[in-house]
Parts: C-alpha cells; structure tokens; sequence
C-alpha cells in the first residue's frame, strides 16, 4: 500500500486529503499544532466567508497568476460549495454575493463536519514540526526527537507567513532555497495601509464612507476605517498589489463614487462659497478633514479643481503592516518551480500547496478557496497515479 504523507491541516492540506479517500494508499495528515485548522477558525472569526458566487470568469479574474487560475477552474467556487453540502455543511449568498455557511452554523462545526468525514482513512499525527524532506522521506520533530519517515508521495501545505500564531510562520523558506527552489519573497498582502501622521491625527476610529479606492487596474468600492497608523477596510486591501508595485505608491480616492465628476462640479457651482458646497455634497468628517488640509488654496476656490480632487483624492502611504498581523501575504514558491497540480519540477512525488505557493488574492472567499482549490489539484494527481 502506497503512504502519503500529508503536512499542513489548514484547508488546502485536508482537500488534498479529501481526494485521496476513494485511493488504495495510507494517509497521513501531520500538524505542528495541537488541532488542524487554527487558521481556518481565525479567518472565521470575522465572519465565515467560505466563497464568493461570482460567475467563474469573474471569480477567476480576483487572482494575480496564471497558475491559481488554472488551478480554479479544475475545483471551483461551486465544486466547493457542492463538497461542503455533501459534509452536511449548507451555504448562503450574502447581500454582497459573498458566500457563508447558513445561519447558526460555526466555523468549527464547518472543521469538526471535515474531520468527521476524513477520519475514517486518515490518520491524524499533531504537534509534529516539519522539518526538511528529501525523494523519499520527511524530516520531523514530534516530543523533542527527530525522526525521518518514508513516503511514496508528499503533499506540503506548510502556509505563508501572516498569522504566525496558527502555524504559518514561513520556517521552511531556508529549506526550499537550500535546494534551489525559487521562493519568491513573502510580502504583506490584505494589509491596512500606513499613512503619513498628518493624514490620521486625531481621525482615530473615524469611518470613510462610501468612496471608492483604485491604483493601476484595481479598484474597490465601500468603506475605510481611520487607525492609529492609517487606514483599514477592504477598500485598502484590494489594491495593495498595484501599490506594492509602485517606487512611491499612490492611489486615488473618489469621495463620491455615486456621482459623476459633472454632477460633483454643478453642486459647487451652485453653491455661494466652496464650504456649502461640501455640505451640500454631504462629505463626512474624514473627506472634509482631508480636504481642507490637503488641497491647495488655488483649488479648493475653484469648483472645477475641487470636484476633480474629491472624484480622485491621490494619497501616498509609508507602507504597510507587519506581515504577521495581516490577513494574507504574497510570495512563496515560484509557479516556474512546480507542475500544474504543485508537484515540485526538482522533487517529483513531492508537491506544494496553499498559502506556500507564490499566488496572492483579495479578501471575500478568495483566499480559502485558492487554498482548497490547490490542495484538490495536489491530491487528485495523486489519486490518479495510485489508481
């Protein structure tokens, strides 16, 4: 009998699991922590967008690499939807098309639900720390003793490097390019956005409405919650790849996306000074402090110049948060590195998965289903070899 050894119990390691059920061979699921899953339940704490119901085209386009892609259409938004219903686990559309499990139902029932499914094949081995692995075997430290142990295929599903807490601490980076495997290096993704002081004095908890973000060819509409540092909400996540991008990253804020630049300018031309005008256009504390400060006499005086600066408001950032408290990270190995089902160009038999890959996707179920969508390829190839 075959032995796989899987390593990694976050969302893409048990679907590579998953595809293995119905396989002739050993499973083996190893997890450095005391219980699988602890960044799945993290993710679920601010609500447990599993998905997003987008048409495939649509949903394919949130991804920034060929390879993820590819790896969506062979495991789908619906494919996943479809498996959690077969775990018992049934699904909701949100207002925003954002895909939850139905009411009443937490995320660790959702896990316990996956475990309970896979218990009857696969073997459980936690607080077990990989190591370093080879053609045949893998290296790992369980109770303070290392120990080496055999496989005929790996599966590694070892994370990125944001949330170190649950086990994604990027420790196997040296390993892979001790062996020549390209990793490309892990940035801050889904990141709140570090502004110049002058920008949030005094702003702190303030909420930003309504706008609409964009930089290079992304853009997000909704609302910016003002920090200590800078700024928060999605709006700001969804553009941090184009600003990682940028030597001196910028991006435009259109303060009011439901009104056309023409509509913006016939208000303040109406208006008997530049101050009614904002009033007029209801602009909240946060646009008019911005504003006020930020927009030359010259301008603000002139209702041609201010409609243009409030439908695209440019402000630069210092940068962005530390990678171990954002949501996602970008980075990981390099797709020239591994086949279209993540096995390893060097290491045939040993294939990648999840977070470790070097893909990068916004917040809204992109994230866990790029996950499970690579650990379906990783397992499934597997399944087809064995069978």
């Amino acid at each position: 009998m075959k032995r796989v050894i899987i390593i990694g119990g976050g969302p893409a390691g048990l679907m590579a699991a998953t595809q293995l059920l119905k396989s002739d061979c050993e499973i083996l699921l190893l997890d450095q922590k005391a219980s699988v899953g602890r960044k799945f339940l993290v993710a679920g704490d601010g609500g447990f967008n599993l998905t997003h119901s987008e048409t495939p085209s649509e949903f394919r386009d949130k991804y920034d690499s060929d390879w993820i892609k590819n790896t969506i259409r062979q495991f789908s938004n619906k494919d996943w939807i479809k498996f959690l219903k077969q775990i018992g686990i049934e699904t909701k559309v949100g207002s925003s098309g954002k895909i939850f499990p139905a009411d009443e139902i937490k995320p660790i029932q959702v896990l316990n639900a996956w475990k309970e499914f896979l218990a009857s094949k696969v073997q459980f081995v936690l607080n077990t720390r990989f190591l370093n692995f080879d053609e045949k075997q893998v290296e790992v430290e369980r109770d303070g003793k290392k120990e080496k142990l055999d496989f005929d295929y790996l599966v590694l599903a070892l994370g990125g490097k944001s949330w170190p807490v649950t086990g994604s601490d990027g420790a196997w980076v040296q390993g892979f390019e001790e062996k020549g495997i390209i990793v490309t290096p892990f940035e801050s993704s889904n990141s709140g956005l570090v502004l110049y002081e002058n920008w949030i004095e005094g702003l702190e908890g303030k909420i930003l409405k309504n706008i609409q973000t964009s930089c290079g060819n992304q853009s997000c509409s909704g609302d910016l919650v003002c920090t200590s540092y800078g700024l928060e909400g999605k709006p700001a996540y969804a553009i941090n790849g184009a600003l990682r991008k940028m030597e001196k990253p910028v991006f435009k804020v259109d303060l009011k996306p439901q009104m056309t630049p023409e509509k913006v300018f016939e208000i303040l031309k109406k208006a008997k000074n530049p101050s009614q005008g904002l009033k007029e256009l209801k602009m909240g504390e946060v646009a008019v402090f911005w504003i006020r400060n930020f927009v030359s006499k010259e301008r603000f005086l002139n209702p041609k110049e201010l409609a243009k600066a409030i439908k695209e408001f440019p402000i630069g950032i210092k940068g962005f948060r530390p990678i171990d408290e954002v949501i996602s990270c970008a980075g990981g190995v390099a797709e020239s590195e591994i086949t279209e089902s993540g096995e390893l160009n060097r290491y045939p038999t040993v294939f990648v998965a999840g977070e470790m890959i070097d893909w990068d996707a916004p917040t809204g179920g992109y994230l866990i289903q790029g996950c499970v969508s690579s650990g379906y390829v990783a397992g499934k190839a597997i399944s087809k070899i064995i069978n």
